[in-house]
């Protein structure tokens, strides 16, 4: 049985420790600002300040903070996320004492200096060209951007242009008001013991103050909508997005299910009915997506400008097709896939420490591995039919991005 302890301090921070007899450790600090909550006009400012922060921290410079996580052999990550930011620590248990407070330094007290902040800035904007060189992945941003239509849709590395806003007091400015301890979380796990995890968190953290500011609301797009992008690139990428039950719904391991028996692997429906059967595409897939009060699902494909209608077309019909379809066989290879996914994921300290942070954040709670294997197994095809008759996908946000598109004669959203 899984034992987690945990501790809301004064701070605002919610501290989660999961003991494990292992000899290894990891620690997953989430904080609650993310691009959703960039200033306006300096879109891209989290995850700029992220890379930033990571330029000395405390005593050392960029060269020494590096050398003295590298020597514990220590494993430093993180990203900024839409509504969160990350940094994690992963290590030896009997190293984690001495790893933890070098990334601490570079969440409270990172140096930001002028002279590295241009090589931080170039290094973004060379991220943003990249997504030209990556039409798949920009199609996706794009479609976030509408299916977001509210500054909680902007993007998460910026723009060019809003990045050549920056500057570096604007990035010093934006760590001091958004990483702030209330509604973080510090989530622990592995090997060192749980009064010494204690005692080392009460050490670095309990004196930190403060709130970051909120974020915007979600406000997802309420209505079926379309947009071309044109782009000069080879293919045409198409992208789809629409909602499903939020995270907390005790339905949620129903609308995974779902996704699965689309896109669970190479016997799924999508890439046996557009791949397989058609020829349509090389690539073709959906995955859930979840923010904190809102679960939604994001299918793609890619292909030539002259199959694409027919793409967008089969797609589209294969996500209508499944309320009422779906078969036993197809449930338990879902189930396989899931369940086996649960348990190597248990595995993985630093997947514990970041379900943990994750769970908390959009959750209020940590779920067990039994909750989640039994929210697994619960499902039938007879209860996945009544879900998808009940939470069939609808109102589409779809965009297609390429050099032209031709809508399909008689498809409607």
């Amino acid at each position: 049985m899984r034992e987690i302890h945990e501790y809301h301090w004064d701070n605002g921070l919610t501290v989660l420790i999961e003991p494990l007899a292992r000899p290894a450790a990891a620690t997953h600090l989430l904080l609650p600002t993310g691009a959703a909550g960039d200033p306006s006009g300096a879109e891209g400012a989290g995850s700029l300040l992220h890379a930033f922060c990571q330029r000395g921290a405390g005593d050392r410079d960029t060269r020494a903070l590096n050398e003295a996580i590298e020597g514990l052999g220590a494993r430093r990550g993180g990203s900024a996320g839409r509504e969160t930011t990350t940094w994690s620590l992963s290590c030896l248990a009997d190293d984690w004492a001495e790893a933890l407070p070098l990334v601490v330094d570079s969440v409270r007290s990172p140096r930001l200096p002028d002279e590295a902040f241009e090589s931080v800035r170039q290094l973004g904007l060379q991220e943003v060209a990249g997504l030209d060189d990556d039409p798949g992945r920009k199609c996706l941003v794009e479609l976030t951007r509408r299916y977001f239509p509210t500054a909680f849709g902007r993007p998460m590395l910026g723009t060019a242009d809003s990045l050549a806003a920056l500057d570096a007091d604007s990035l010093r400015t934006h760590w001091q008001a958004a990483y702030r301890p209330q509604g973080a979380i510090l989530a622990i796990a592995g090997g060192m013991g749980h009064e010494r995890a204690l005692e080392v968190a009460k050490r670095l953290f309990a004196d930190w103050e403060g709130a970051a500011p909120p974020l915007p609301p979600t406000e997802p797009c309420a209505e079926a909508a379309y947009e071309h992008v044109t782009s000069t690139t080879e293919q045409v990428q198409m992208a789809l997005a629409y909602a499903d039950v939020p995270p907390s719904d005790p339905m949620r391991y129903h609308a995974l299910m779902a996704v699965q028996v689309l896109s669970g692997g190479m016997g799924a429906r999508l890439f046996t009915e557009v791949r397989e059967k058609r020829g349509l595409c090389y690539a073709v897939g959906a995955s859930s997506a979840a923010v904190r009060g809102h679960g939604y699902v994001m299918a793609r494909a890619s292909t030539t400008t002259e199959r694409s209608s027919e793409t967008l077309e089969v797609l589209l019909g294969e996500l209508r097709r499944l309320p009422g379809s779906v078969q036993a066989d197809e449930v338990e290879r879902a189930k396989v896939r899931l369940l086996s996914n649960e348990v190597m994921s248990d595995e993985i300290t630093s997947t514990r420490a970041a379900r943990a942070a994750n769970d908390q954040f959009i959750l209020g709670r940590v779920r067990t591995p039994e909750e989640v294997r039994a929210g697994i197994e619960a499902v039938s095809a007879a209860s996945l039919n009544a879900f998808l008759e009940a939470h069939a996908p609808a109102d589409f946000t779809v965009l297609t991005l390429g050099p032209s598109f031709a809508w399909p004669a008689g498809l409607s959203l």
